[in-house]
């Protein structure tokens, strides 16, 4: 069941694939704060055992994980889903700007990136009412 709190639903899942446990506790911490329920894993493997488990409302995504590329998990996403799920690339490195949009990433943070601008970007990708356009991506880049 779904509980509503104005537009906000408050059984919005998302999964945090990130191999820096510090920051992926952060970032569950902060997310889980504004009543977000959040799965966290650090590989690609413990991630698409996961996608195997339930598919998220949103995925926030490394790409640079210690048993390959957060790409493979994104597109694992999208061959179950569809492009029905927003992905936010969360990266110390600049993603493959052909990769963010051929996937249909909705947002880039580059890490270091404030916490708010993380919340931000999940908040409107959760929110969007329409199909988001990759032409639109979000970024956040530390310069």
């Amino acid at each position: 069941m779904e509980i509503h709190r104005g537009e906000r639903f408050l059984n919005e899942s998302i999964l945090v694939v990130e191999d820096d446990e510090s920051l992926a506790r952060s970032i569950a911490s902060n997310l889980r704060a504004r009543e977000y329920q959040v799965r966290s894993c650090v590989s690609v493997a413990e991630a698409l055992f996961q996608l195997d488990q339930n598919i998220p409302e949103l995925l926030l995504l490394d790409i640079d994980l210690p048993d390959g590329s957060g790409w493979e998990v994104a597109r694992e996403l999208r061959a179950r889903s569809g492009a029905v799920v927003p992905v936010i690339v969360v990266s110390a490195l600049r993603p493959n700007e052909r990769l963010v949009h051929e996937l249909g990433c909705v947002g880039v943070l580059e890490k270091p990136f404030p916490m708010e601008a993380l919340v931000r970007q999940v908040e409107t990708a959760l929110h969007a009412v329409e199909t988001v356009d990759v032409e639109g991506v979000q970024s956040y880049v530390e310069e």
